[in-house]
């Protein structure tokens, strides 16, 4: 459960991160976003696809949770659902706080880099 669920900033760089208060969602490989009944698959590596990702700002968690497979999925009050995908080989999502060192591996290195 988020402290805060109500969104209040998303950032693009090379992933998308969705701040909730002082908790981040960091998506880091493509997911899903179902948006009034439309799926749409989104890529962080490429911005021409996260357009529909703006339906959910400002926005309000419902729920968040992962699968024993790993699969995260966030769903929204107002009927978004997010879903990412269990991890093949790396991490391809991230849930903590705003303050604390990110362990998603950046695309520029591969590895972990401090998001705060």
């Amino acid at each position: 459960m988020l402290e805060d669920p109500v969104l209040t900033c998303l950032v693009v760089d090379d992933r998308v991160t969705l701040r909730f208060g002082r908790t981040d969602v960091v998506v880091a490989d493509a997911f899903e976003l179902e948006v009034d009944g439309v799926g749409h698959r989104l890529d962080p590596h490429r911005h021409d696809t996260l357009g529909p990702l703006l339906a959910t700002y400002p926005g309000t968690a419902r729920w968040l949770w992962a699968s024993p497979e790993g699969e995260l999925t966030l769903v929204f009050m107002q009927g978004q659902r997010l879903v990412v995908p269990g991890p093949a080989v790396r991490s391809a999502w991230w849930v903590g706080s705003s303050d604390a060192p990110n362990p998603v591996p950046s695309i520029d290195d591969g590895g972990p880099t401090d998001h705060a």
